[in-house]
């Protein structure tokens, strides 16, 4: 007996020291550099991570990591690529909406602010509440239909009034508490003075050539004029790829319709300190 509690004092400061020190498994290496850098994380590595993120939740959450050990939507552990997610059981009990829900679900994404770079709650700022409706009683004539769960949509991170792009956050709670964190917030450094105007990408963006692919995977090329540009480029920050992870830059982004449509095909992202193309991202 003597030897059990040996080990499960040390399993309770092994994990004591995990949950307290959350912020030191964090993948981000933050520092003073722009732009920051976010390793992409090895297999082994990043299934460890995984694994003390979902110890610390008690089990209680599907979703998993992305390759970078953030709470953003990546099917990088789905196994045999699917979402564990989708074969979860639902709970079958009515959820009536409380105040208090949001204030949980703020504090959720707090505690894990290592995974989900959500690191003060006061700058979550609700965008929607939506009930997830199915049955508690499934058979016979009074067959119903109340919510059994709640999701909870943040607004996009923004740094100094910026939108950092791709930052909205989702959260899933029932009856059980929070099953699901999809979304993270990035660590930003702000390169200061604009180096690039908006006026000289718009005008690097003309006589560029890009190519899309048809149903039948015809290839196209289109050299873009100032026809095609829509709208004025707009100021935000990116995570944009690179060959071990990814940075976080301060762009304008130009949005390109195809030829001859009003269709969005191409976003252009400059950067606002050099005035070189760091992606074309097909839409």
């Amino acid at each position: 007996m003597m030897v059990i509690r040996k080990e499960l004092a040390y399993l309770l400061l092994i994990f004591g020291a995990f949950y307290v020190g959350c912020e030191s498994l964090s993948p981000v290496d933050v520092n003073d550099d722009y732009p920051v850098f976010i390793k992409r994380l090895e297999m082994n590595e990043l299934r460890v991570l995984n694994d003390v993120y979902h110890q610390m939740n008690k089990g209680l959450i599907c979703s998993t990591l992305n390759e970078y050990g953030l709470t953003g939507f990546s099917r990088v552990l789905f196994p045999n690529d699917i979402n564990p997610c989708l074969n979860r059981e639902i709970e079958k009990q009515e959820l009536i909406y409380d105040d208090d829900f949001l204030n949980l679900v703020k504090l959720k994404l707090f505690e894990n602010a290592a995974f989900t770079g959500t690191r003060e709650i006061e700058s979550l700022t609700l965008a929607e509440i939506t009930s997830l409706d199915g049955c508690t009683i499934c058979e016979g004539p009074d067959i119903n239909n109340v919510p059994l769960q709640w999701k909870f949509t943040f607004e996009p991170q923004q740094v100094n009034g910026i939108i950092v792009s791709g930052t909205e956050v989702v959260v899933c709670l029932d009856s059980n508490g929070i099953n699901r964190i999809w979304g993270n917030w990035y660590p930003v450094v702000d390169p200061g003075f604009i180096e690039f105007g908006s006026s000289e990408a718009k005008k690097s963006v003309v006589g560029m050539k890009v190519r899309y692919a048809n149903e039948t995977n015809q290839i196209f090329e289109q050299e873009i004029t100032e026809d095609h540009i829509f709208e004025a480029p707009e100021l935000m920050y990116v995570a944009v790829n690179v060959d071990a992870g990814l940075e976080i830059h301060k762009v304008w982004i130009l949005k390109v319709l195809q030829h001859n449509t009003s269709q969005i095909r191409w976003n252009i992202f400059f950067s606002t300190i050099t005035g070189e193309v760091l992606e074309v991202k097909l839409l």
